[in-house]
């Protein structure tokens, strides 16, 4: 009889035995395939998120020179300064694009503060969020239709805006805002709806009464006319020190419109232009070309790179990877030493059978064989079960692992906004932030090929050190010396 045939025979016979190793066996594989679906999915999400994030910096004005700050007298409110150095150009970022390669887009972006109002004259109605609840919008009570402004984002492209970028505004109607507009503007669905408005309509953007009485304007020559183009919503939930100033109430439009209706911005022009490059791997690299532009040799601008974001995103991301990969080695560890305790006990207990197979001129091979056949063939039916059972379990167990993590969120800082000269409103604390993109992380878990071709080639080397390490005092011995050790 063949050593497979008494193995078969053996594994049928013995079927509590058998059963133990099969569970112990699906038990391990389930574990190790598990964790390593979850660390495969996990390693992805990263490279998914760095893709989306990762590849980003920033041109800003050098604003270090003291002799080019630009004070304007706001009457008995105080002052409102600006940088008034070498201005930050649409030319200029286009230019950059242009004689650096590997840059897929950038976007211009200035904040300053507007009144919305309808073809009727009235003022829209803006949202109440939860920020009204901090007590603060009763501040604001005492000045007049300021209480009515709302954050205006100048952008020459929207679709690279840090917002609709990283993933914390969607455009769900309409298209982004380009360099070839001119009086485009996106507003959030849930503010169009509350004033009835769609794609197309067009609203007024002007100075608030109280702020243009400060600066002594006629509010209605800083009217301006813009069409809306598109609408979107925030994917993340956000706050603001003020309602009026949140995100669903805030408008994006162009420099031209909000120069327009803010005409007290004399010559400056946008804070900051922010480019995304084809491969955030070449980001060191792409700098360095643009630092080295004719352009930028005077010391005007700075170029700098955040990974604020791409940190606050996979942060939990990497701390559930190690966890993961932690959780992996135990398994394998403690697996493998289960399987040597349960097995070294099968084969003391077999010792008079094995010292019988000796005695009748079976090899020691031919024995080793048998117990490795025995092993190999529950192992492969219970790696077989593992692989299903481990797909439902690393999707719940990855899962929970990712919610622990990020049981805290941090906040996002919502990109700089600029003073509207009133110092109530000269801090960046009441630009709406968002808290951290957890969209972003989300895990698709798979039970790769390659990771099951690994738990069957782990695993059986695992079983035949475990084997050959469990037989090795009995095959050390003669039949003789077994006999004498069972009497």
């Amino acid at each position: 009889m063949s050593f497979f045939h008494r193995a078969l025979l053996y594994v049928v016979r013995k079927r509590v035995r058998s059963l133990l190793l099969l569970l112990i066996c699906l038990g391990v594989g389930t574990l190790a395939l598990s964790g390593s679906a979850i660390r495969e999915a996990t390693q992805t999400a990263q490279l998914n998120v760095r893709q989306a994030l990762g590849g980003v910096f920033t041109l800003q004005q050098n604003t270090s020179d003291p002799d080019q700050w630009v004070t304007n007298d706001v009457e008995s409110y105080g002052s409102a300064a600006y940088y008034g150095g070498t201005p930050l150009t649409e030319e200029l970022a286009a230019r950059i694009q242009e004689q650096v390669p590997g840059i897929k887009g950038y976007n211009a972006t200035y904040t300053n503060y507007t009144v919305p109002v309808d073809a009727s004259g009235e003022t829209l109605t803006l949202l109440d969020t939860e920020s009204s609840e901090s007590g603060l919008d009763s501040l604001l009570a005492g000045y007049g239709d300021f209480s009515s402004s709302v954050a205006t984002y100048a952008s020459t492209d929207t679709r690279f805006d840090s917002y609709f970028a990283g993933g914390y505004l969607e455009l769900v109607a309409g298209r982004h805002l380009t360099e070839a507009d001119t009086n485009g503007a996106l507003l959030s669905q849930d503010l169009a709806q509350a004033n009835g408005l769609t794609l197309g309509d067009t609203i007024t953007l002007r100075m608030s009464n109280h702020k243009a009485s400060m600066l002594g304007y006629d509010p209605d020559d800083t009217c301006v006319e813009v069409e809306i183009v598109g609408l979107f919503q925030s994917t993340s939930k956000s706050t603001a020190a003020f309602s009026n100033w949140s995100m669903d109430n805030s408008i994006f439009t162009t420099l031209d419109v909000v120069k327009t209706a803010r005409p007290d911005m004399g010559t400056e022009s946008y804070e900051k232009i922010t480019f995304y490059v084809e491969d955030p791997g070449q980001l060191e690299s792409i700098t360095a070309q643009v630092e080295a532009l004719p352009e930028l040799s005077d010391g005007d601008f700075l170029v700098t790179t955040d990974n604020s974001s791409v940190e606050a995103v996979t942060a939990p991301l990497q701390n559930m990877n190690r966890l993961v990969s932690l959780l992996i080695l135990l398994a394998v560890v403690v697996g493998g030493i289960v399987l040597y305790l349960v097995l070294a006990s099968r084969v003391r207990e077999r010792m008079g059978e094995s010292g019988i197979f000796l005695s009748l001129g079976f090899s020691k091979g031919n024995i080793l064989a048998q117990h490795l056949t025995e092993a190999l063939l529950l192992a492969v039916l219970a790696f077989s079960l593992s692989v299903p059972v481990s797909g439902l379990v690393a999707e719940a167990a990855g899962n929970q692992l990712l919610d622990s993590t990020l049981a805290a969120p941090s906040v996002s800082q919502a990109p700089t906004s600029s003073g509207d000269g009133v110092s109530l409103a000269q801090s960046d604390q009441y630009a709406p932030q968002f808290e951290t993109q957890t969209g972003l992380t989300e895990i698709v878990v798979t039970v790769s090929p390659a990771a099951i071709a690994c738990l069957f080639g782990v695993g059986a080397a695992i079983l035949c050190v475990a084997v050959s390490l469990a037989t090795l005092p009995i095959l050390h011995r003669k039949p003789r010396e077994i006999a004498a050790a069972l009497c």
